[in-house]
């Protein structure tokens, strides 16, 4: 028996050695932002009122910089105040092709942050005055990037979060994020959108 012991940890050991020996291989990210030489952003557009889209749209920023170090992006502000656009205000292909030209942008990056339903943890009916509150929020974010040549689609994703927000400004039935500390406020939800649409960005690792 206790040879037989001492071969089972002999093995045992052997393996362990082996599988600590294997090399852990970097995987390229899916997307190469570098293929452009610049990247516009344009702010995202948002249902909810306040700075909600202003800090998904940094946060978005910073994680693209985390993910590819050294890309270059261009932040163009809100839609409403780009040139080259049509009275519509749309942002289809014909209005990146112009922004493209307009502002020497390789890739425009556009994105949508939609907040469906947010459940103040208060009885809105028995709020007098305007308050802040804390509240469960249902949220999607849909960005994509697109090359200004063409102003065809090269990349869009698509992320869905519910988390509990602080400092909700609720009155009446108007319901607006503006934290004075969006971080703290409502940090938990958008690094939750940012981070989960962002995977095709960044690389992955496996051991072979």
């Amino acid at each position: 028996m206790r040879r037989i012991s001492t071969v089972v940890l002999a093995l045992t050991g052997l393996l362990s050695f082996a599988c600590a020996k294997r090399n852990v291989v970097e995987v390229p990210p899916r997307v190469d932002l570098h293929e452009f030489e610049t990247i516009g952003i344009v702010e995202f557009e948002s249902t909810a009122k306040g700075n909600l889209s202003a800090f998904a749209t940094q946060r978005f920023i910073e994680m693209l910089q985390e993910s590819q170090p050294g890309v270059r992006v261009l932040e163009l502000g809100k839609a409403s105040g780009l040139e080259g656009l049509d009275d519509s205000g749309r942002i289809d292909y014909r209005a990146v092709k112009k922004i493209g030209d307009k502002y020497d942008v390789d890739a425009l990056v556009i994105g949508d942050l939609l907040v469906k339903e947010v459940r103040p943890r208060v009885d809105i009916l028995q709020a007098i005055t305007t308050m802040s509150v804390a509240a469960d929020v249902d949220a999607g974010l849909t960005a994509r990037l697109l090359e200004t040549d063409h102003g065809a689609t090269v990349w869009t994703r698509s992320s869905n979060a519910t988390r509990t927000v602080a400092q909700v400004g609720v009155s009446g039935k108007a319901v607006r994020f503006d934290a004075q500390h969006p971080e703290q406020a409502y940090g938990e939800l958008v690094n939750a959108l940012v981070n989960d649409i962002t995977y095709d960005f960044r690389p992955s690792y496996v051991r072979e």
